[in-house]
C-alpha cells in the first residue's frame, strides 16, 4: 500500500469516529433560520463551506493572474542553420 492510501484511510476512520462520537443535536442559529443537528453534522457542514469559499477564492486569484500575464507572441519560423566552415590544417 502507498503512504497516500494509507493517511487516506487513517483520515476516514478519523472522521468516522468523529462523528460517531458527536451525535449530541446542537442549535444552529443563522439570521432568522434555527437547525438543530448533530455537533459533527454541524461541524462537516462549516468545514464544507470553509473549503468551498477557500477554492472560490483560490480560483478568481488564479483567474486575475492567468488575465495579467501578456500573451505569448507566436514563435517566429526558424532559420535554416548556416554550415560552420572548417578551418583546414595545411597536412590534410
Amino acid at each position: 500500500m502507498s503512504v497516500r492510501v494509507i493517511v487516506a484511510l487513517a483520515a476516514a476512520l478519523l472522521l468516522v469516529l468523529f462523528a460517531v462520537q458527536n451525535t449530541e443535536p446542537v442549535g444552529v442559529h443563522l439570521i432568522v433560520w434555527q437547525v438543530t443537528a448533530p455537533a459533527s453534522v454541524a461541524v462537516f457542514v462549516a468545514f464544507a463551506c470553509g473549503v468551498l469559499v477557500g477554492v472560490l477564492f483560490f480560483w478568481t486569484e488564479q483567474r486575475r493572474s492567468r488575465r495579467r500575464q501578456p500573451v505569448a507572441e507566436p514563435a517566429t519560423p526558424a532559420q535554416p542553420a548556416t554550415p560552420v566552415k572548417k578551418k583546414q590544417s595545411w597536412w590534410w
